[in-house]
């Protein structure tokens, strides 16, 4: 009986796959999450029957529904209980530092002269320092866009951060403004 039991839940989970993916990655948001714990399920099925353990259940849908439900309950508590108080207290302050008005204060002035600067580049380096950085481009793209080599790019992408971190670093020291050299051409 414990092996027709488990056969059949086991059929079932095989049948209504989809059914159950379906309603789990509604409730958690994420088939894949939904998938995960389906095939969770499978294995605990599995490790069941080894057990030897067996049930009357009503409802075997439901229950195939319950041990999945149950199985994202249990990896919640785990994950939860991964995080230590002092990981809890550094979070709490590093979000006030976070909220300091000083700060933004700050940071929006450092993104202010991080605008101007990058508009200071040579079009060509601004280009590349676009495309590889906030366009996540690989190099060797952005080369044949231009018309250059991969190694070509890596240095007007260097010479470009250089300048840039200059300016933020000199930007930092006066207390603002958007000093800075002039950036070469080359």
């Amino acid at each position: 009986m414990t092996e027709n039991f488990f056969t059949t839940l086991r059929r079932l989970l095989v049948d209504d796959y989809h059914g159950l993916r379906e309603r789990l990655a509604r409730r958690y948001g994420s088939a894949d999450f939904a998938s995960e714990l389906l095939h969770e399920a499978w294995l605990k099925l599995d490790r069941a029957q080894a057990g030897g353990s067996a049930m009357a259940v009503r409802n075997p849908r439901a229950y195939l529904y319950r041990i999945a439900i149950n199985l994202a309950a249990d990896r919640g508590r785990s994950e939860r209980a991964q995080v230590t108080v002092a990981e809890l207290d550094a979070l709490h302050r590093r979000a006030q530092d976070d909220l300091n008005p000083g700060r933004i204060a700050e940071a929006r002035m450092e993104v202010q002269a991080l605008s101007v600067a990058i508009n200071q580049l040579p079009p060509r380096r601004r280009a590349i320092f676009i495309a590889a950085r906030l366009e996540e481009l690989p190099y060797k793209e952005i080369a044949v866009r231009h018309g250059i080599t991969v190694r070509v790019v890596d240095r007007e992408l260097s010479l470009a951060l250089d300048y840039l971190s200059d300016v933020l670093n000199k930007n930092r020291h006066i207390g603002g403004g958007s000093g800075g050299r002039e950036p070469s051409s080359t």
